[in-house]
């Protein structure tokens, strides 16, 4: 994974709240110990001594533009997608929805996907509170839409694995 890709990854997975920043700076910390001196980028020093995630948020945003964001958006779906054990589904639908208005291009397959899913979850959630909606009509709806979303990231799984191979030296 090309390392421009990989900061739009973790910018990314940042401002959805899926990455967290210490977690970047434990892994730039672990490179940075790991590497000899004359192959670490500088930037990695200032990152690594990020103090707060806007910060943070602001030099991956300048290191990564210009940078296609199909790819690292398919990644934190695909990270998503491995770990959607560890959020709520309404968590899952908040996350997918604003990485999709993240994305400069709103007809990007990513985007386009998972704004209509976070729609269609919308949707079923003013159906649920209709009181003319037969509750089991409800439960099938919300399920079905869950169903949705759980097989939309599926799609994904795949970009997980390439965010696990990262190369910070290219």
């Amino acid at each position: 994974m090309e390392r421009y890709s990989l900061y739009e990854t973790y910018r990314l997975g940042i401002l959805i709240d899926y990455i967290k920043p210490k977690e970047l700076i434990n892994e730039i910390d672990e490179f940075i110990e790991n590497t000899p001196t004359e192959n670490i980028p500088h930037v990695f020093y200032v990152l690594s001594l990020a103090s707060d995630r806007r910060t943070m948020i602001q030099l991956l945003t300048d290191l990564s533009q210009g940078v296609d964001e199909e790819g690292p958006a398919s990644i934190i779906a695909g990270l998503l997608h491995r770990d959607q054990e560890r959020c709520t589904i309404e968590e899952l639908y908040r996350k997918t929805s604003l990485l999709a208005s993240l994305l400069k291009d709103p007809d990007g397959d990513v985007a386009w996907e998972f704004r209509n899913l976070y729609e269609a979850f919308e949707e079923a959630q003013l159906a649920y509170g209709m009181r003319f909606k037969r509750k089991k009509t409800r439960e099938r709806m919300l399920a079905k839409n869950e169903k949705t979303l759980r097989d939309a990231l599926a799609k994904y799984a795949k970009y997980a694995d390439e965010f696990d191979n990262k190369n910070w030296g290219n």
